[in-house]
């Protein structure tokens, strides 16, 4: 179990000339978001996230939507995956390894996770050159790129089959959102240690 006088909170603030971001994240929350991208359809995917893996998210980005919604999402990849690394801590007592096969009505979606300190995306995911509210589809796999390098976990996210992008996208997030919600738990039976035979997770060691 998690004492009572750790928290696993972070907050984070980014800002270069195409994006401003606030973050902030509770990795033992309830899931409670309150999310605003300027991209409707992308708020309800990191609602998405935050509902299933009970992480409590409250993120605000003004970005250069005017241009696209490429340096939005990417950007916001960066900062959250930064935030929930600045919130794991030394990530002693954590689970660390996950996976998730996540059905949405015709497709399934594995996502697998290893909160290793060596950032990695593999993405198996197709998805058709098409926009959805303004996104271009190409631009999520940007997402999950930006999130596992700062974050700093492996993560591989494949698509099984499936044929409706929205749902195809939205497994994508909801898959990692469980394999997360598990990687992130607290192993009561090694409460103590850092789930690693080198001692650390912290970096490329």
């Amino acid at each position: 179990m998690k004492s009572k006088n750790t928290q696993r909170i972070s907050s984070v603030h980014r800002k270069t000339n195409e994006t401003e971001i606030n973050v902030k994240v509770n990795l033992d929350g309830n899931g409670n978001n309150k999310i605003d991208t300027g991209l409707p359809f992308f708020d309800h995917m990191i609602e998405q996230l935050s509902k299933h893996s009970l992480i409590d998210i409250y993120l605000c980005c003004v970005g250069d939507l005017q241009i696209d919604s490429h340096h939005t999402i990417e950007d916001i990849g960066w900062a959250l995956g930064n935030a929930i690394n600045k919130a794991l801590g030394n990530k002693k007592g954590i689970k660390r390894y996950s996976f998730t096969y996540l059905p949405m009505d015709e497709c399934l979606t594995r996502s697998c996770i290893d909160i290793s300190g060596r950032p990695w995306l593999v993405w198996k995911v197709f998805l058709p050159n098409i926009s959805i509210k303004n996104i271009e589809t190409e631009i999520f796999k940007e997402f999950f790129h930006s999130f596992a390098q700062s974050s700093e976990i492996t993560l591989h996210i494949e698509n099984i089959y499936g044929q409706n992008t929205h749902h195809i996208i939205e497994s994508c997030f909801k898959s990692l959102a469980l394999s997360l919600r598990s990687a992130i738990a607290i192993d009561s039976r090694n409460f103590n240690n850092v789930p690693s035979t080198k001692g650390t997770l912290t970096g490329n060691k």
